[in-house]
């Protein structure tokens, strides 16, 4: 069972289940997505509304104040932020989202809005069925998270499933437009070795470790800064 059967099934049976399902040492990295494949390309997250309803209505006032990390899927994000504040909450993984939903709650939705800016250190992101016709889409996520989160250290950017990659494409932008002055660690997924350079022309003044999976890799079109060390 994972923890969101858990919670369902074994909350308020007795007293006894409550303090061991219940503990701190249990809830405090809370996965709230039930992972169910179809095939290695066909996957969902979701969890059935009925489980939802009674772990955001029932379960999850009692337990707010002691989860410090947190995985949501697209369909049961809203309700679950919406459902408590999460006072010591500093690890968020956005998972299985489409990017046009994802870049709409990063920009609409100010609970998930305020969370980012005031409270987030390390952020995962996993985009669904992202493709070249997406590479636009990704890029302004990408913008739009590193502009919003004001406290983020560690930022995985669609490489958490590795059957499931995304390559992100930045170099058809103008310049480098995005920045950070806390980001110290970035895993990230690039299309070529062209926004691999593109990339290392931001303002990331405190990234310290960099990790890379690049698509392909051919000579590049301008000179490179021989300020920056590049190891594969």
């Amino acid at each position: 069972m994972n923890i969101v059967d858990v919670l369902y099934s074994l909350v308020d049976v007795n007293q006894r289940f409550d303090r061991l399902v219940l503990d701190p040492l249990t809830i405090r990295n809370l996965d709230m997505t039930i992972r169910t494949f179809e095939s290695i390309y066909d996957e969902t997250f979701s969890i059935d509304d009925k489980i939802l309803s009674r772990i955001c209505d029932q379960i999850l006032c009692r337990i707010y104040d002691q989860i410090n990390t947190l995985t949501i899927e697209q369909y049961s994000m809203k309700r679950i932020l919406h459902a408590n504040n999460y006072p010591q909450l500093y690890s968020l993984s956005l998972i299985n989202f489409e990017g046009e939903i994802l870049h709409q709650y990063l920009t609409d939705d100010s609970i998930l809005r305020d969370l980012l800016s005031k409270q987030i250190t390390h952020l995962n992101i996993h985009i669904k069925n992202a493709n070249r016709e997406s590479f636009g889409i990704t890029s302004e996520i990408f913008i739009l998270i590193l502009s919003l989160c004001e406290k983020l250290t560690e930022l995985n950017f669609c490489d958490l499933f590795l059957e499931r990659k995304h390559w992100n494409h930045f170099s058809h932008l103008t310049a480098p437009s995005f920045m950070s002055s806390t980001l110290t660690k970035l895993k990230i997924n690039l299309a070529t070795f062209a926004d691999c350079l593109f990339l290392l022309d931001a303002n990331l003044e405190c990234l310290t470790t960099l990790i890379v999976r690049v698509n392909s890799i051919y000579y590049p079109i301008r000179d490179i800064d021989n300020t920056v060390c590049i190891r594969f």
